[in-house]
């Protein structure tokens, strides 16, 4: 009965480099001065720690991967009180959410031999094991060049694998830490829990886990929001299911935050990226609506029946209707999606954005953004 349950209310899981010469050149660029050593010495909730686990890499290199969770009365409590949709959930819920979301995990996507005063560190939610192993290929071209890790998972109740990413690149002489969030937008509580376990934020917005304790300088870069790049992505989803711009209507579904305030400004997002498919795509109309997979049940109905209405309408007019999404990956929406429009005619681009060129593209010019950045801060600061 808990288990039919909790797939109904649930948080569901949820996702070439055209710019790496500039990035490249942004790698040799000039000395970058470590950041100064920041205390992160805060209350750790999560009980006996997983750093131990951690010395230890699986057959694929993989640190912590497939360790249970270890949920504590004082976790479970901040969860309830800081995820809406966990607030009425009894202890076995959480136990079982925490565990159909999958692992927290690190790996280390460099070869040894790869080493600098540089690296990246990508966070990521996952996207379940022949994802991440795909997605893990994709970037070995950047981490030829860059020593890279790669934190996977929600970070709700623990901060082990953003840690150890941080000790490898340690490892490899990085003294300039680019965490790179893997997420469609920074307007949503998972970024603002990796920005807090990296010290970068005041407060959890799941639970007080251990914050990450490091000498290195760590830049925070922002998530891809309305890059056009990320428009041209979605013209592109857009594209490939078209038959005739002019009779079709392009619905972008978003995942969209729980709350409302981070929901106005992902829909601001979601807007610029609208205009710019509507431009260049010729399309009859294009719209986007988020539907806050993770709010409470009455919000989430809400938006479905608004998507609905999106979809009906724009059938009724005599327009077929086109759906694609800012997702990283989209197989964790595909479902939902097929039983939310259950009966109307639509056609749905099943793609995530992180399988396009451009995605690499878009990684690229942040990484290189990024460092000069840093550059010119520590030019300014030395004179």
């Amino acid at each position: 009965m808990i288990l039919n349950k909790l797939w109904r209310r649930l948080l569901p899981g949820l996702a070439i480099a055209a710019a790496l010469s500039l990035v490249a050149q942004a790698a040799l660029a000039g000395a970058h001065s470590a950041g100064e050593s920041m205390d992160h010495s805060k209350m750790d909730h999560s009980g006996q720690s997983m750093m131990s686990m951690g010395e230890q890499r699986d057959e694929k290199g993989r640190r912590l991967y497939g360790m249970k969770h270890n949920i504590t009365p004082e976790i479970a409590n901040e969860l309830r009180e800081n995820v809406p949709l966990f607030a009425t959930y009894s202890d076995a819920e959480l136990n079982l959410s925490m565990e159909m979301m999958g692992s927290n995990y690190e790996w280390y996507l460099s070869e040894a031999n790869v080493s600098g005063d540089q690296g990246l560190l990508l966070l990521m939610h996952g996207f379940r094991e022949r994802g991440d192993a795909a997605f893990k290929k994709n970037m070995q071209p950047m981490a030829s060049i860059f020593p890279t890790a790669m934190a996977a998972g929600m970070s709700m109740m623990m901060s082990d694998h953003i840690q150890w990413g941080v000790k490898d690149l340690e490892a490899a002489g990085v003294q300039t830490i680019v965490v790179v969030p893997i997420v469609s937008t920074r307007y949503n509580t998972m970024m603002r829990q990796w920005q807090y376990i990296l010290g970068q934020y005041p407060e959890p917005s799941y639970a007080s886990v251990a914050q990450v304790q490091s000498d290195a300088r760590i830049l925070i870069a922002d998530p891809p929001g309305d890059d056009p790049l990320i428009a041209e992505i979605l013209l592109d989803h857009a594209m490939d299911i078209s038959e005739g711009p002019e009779q079709e209507v392009v619905v972008i579904a978003a995942h969209g935050p729980s709350f409302d305030e981070d929901n106005q400004k992902v829909l601001a997002e979601l807007a610029n990226l609208a205009k710019i498919v509507r431009e260049d795509g010729d399309f009859a109309d294009v719209m986007a609506i988020t539907l806050q997979d993770d709010a409470p049940t009455e919000i989430r109905e809400r938006n479905v029946a608004k998507l609905r209405s999106m979809v009906e309408q724009a059938t009724a007019g005599g327009k077929q209707v086109l759906i694609v999404t800012n997702l990283i990956g989209t197989r964790t929406i595909q479902a939902k999606l097929r039983d939310d429009l259950k009966g109307l005619n639509y056609r749905f681009n099943k793609n995530g954005i992180v399988s396009h060129d451009n995605f690499m593209k878009w990684m690229g010019e942040t990484v290189r953004q990024e460092l000069e950045r840093n550059k010119s801060a520590s030019t300014a600061a030395a004179n």
